[in-house]
């Protein structure tokens, strides 16, 4: 099972491209620290303060993947720089 969650997000307290790239980098490196997953900043790369991320995973079944995503999307809803706007899922 293939699931894969497409998520934007708001950055309130940025001021330029290099301080949003910072921001994402370090979001990104946090939400797949210890997971085995495949993100990726795929949308808004001329805005300051808005962006979309694109996350994949694999797993034996819907539930574990589910579960995986929910992770990922968590840690990154955990940062108080980001806010999560728009989560979508799909399963293939």
């Amino acid at each position: 099972m293939i699931g894969y969650a497409y998520v934007e997000c708001m950055l309130y307290d940025v001021q330029s491209l290099k301080a949003k790239r910072s921001v994402i980098k370090q979001a990104m490196h946090q939400a797949t620290k210890h997971l085995n997953v495949s993100i990726t900043e795929i949308d808004y790369h001329d805005l300051w303060q808005r962006t979309a991320f694109e996350i994949a995973c694999v797993s034996k079944d819907q539930v574990l993947a589910e579960q995986l995503l929910q992770d990922v999307i968590s840690r990154i809803d955990s940062r108080s720089d980001l806010d999560i706007t728009t989560v979508q899922y799909e399963w293939l």
